[in-house]
């Protein structure tokens, strides 16, 4: 995994890139230290993800973020020490695919990393509440859909994401999921955080009650 680390405060975005490079996924974390410098670190390699600060000087944390959205494939996690309901929605407008608060990045990052790799996002539990209240929600619940269309959404799954969610349909915690599946904690958190955006819930129960509905057909 390729990283770009946008991050003015050179004591956080040293300790930030020292972290990063920790991490047994991670194999290159390159640094800049505002979003100009960003950018043209973007054109000249690639890299699988861009992990921004908010406040930045010159163009700042957000056009900085739009800019990178509106020209690149490249997933955006924000970094960020603003709780501010409006601040989470700017970062969701502009783009981003994650926001990742400060106080809880070195022990968060790792497994935000993997769900923006696999394809989902992460915003942690404040800003899931404040994303609820103000932003609709363009698709219906799966548990809503047609048969033929549920079954489409089961075949998006892998058989590891069908295990995990068949286990949560027996109210297993994160431990007891770990244990039952041979699999580390962190490694279970993924796949339901995963799980959870591929089935369109937004919480454990309502992925235990989508396991429990019909998922054929009458006539088949």
């Amino acid at each position: 995994m390729r990283l770009l680390l946008i991050e003015d405060d050179q004591a956080y975005q040293l300790a930030m890139a020292s972290h990063l490079h920790q991490l047994a996924a991670v194999d290159q974390v390159s640094v800049a230290s505002d979003g100009e410098e960003g950018l043209a670190l973007l054109q000249q390699q690639r890299v699988d993800l861009v992990l921004l600060d908010l406040v930045l000087p010159g163009m700042g944390g957000l056009p900085t973020c739009r800019q990178i959205t509106s020209t690149e494939a490249t997933p955006v996690l924000i970094l960020t020490s603003q709780d501010d309901p409006e601040w989470v929605q700017q970062i969701w407008q502009a783009g981003a695919r994650g926001y990742l608060h400060k106080e809880r990045a070195f022990d968060q990052v790792e497994l935000a990393l993997g769900s923006l790799l696999a394809g989902a996002s992460w915003w942690d539990d404040r800003a899931t509440a404040v994303l609820q209240r103000t932003t609709p929600t363009p698709k219906p619940w799966v548990a809503d859909l047609p048969a033929h269309d549920h079954s489409r959404v089961m075949n998006t799954l892998t058989q590891r994401e069908r295990e995990v969610w068949a286990c949560l349909a027996d109210g297993d915690n994160n431990r007891a999921i770990a244990l039952r599946l041979g699999i580390g904690e962190g490694t279970v958190r993924s796949h339901v955080h995963v799980l959870l955006h591929k089935l369109q819930v937004s919480n454990r129960t309502q992925a235990a009650l989508l396991w429990r509905s019909p998922r054929d057909s009458p006539d088949g």
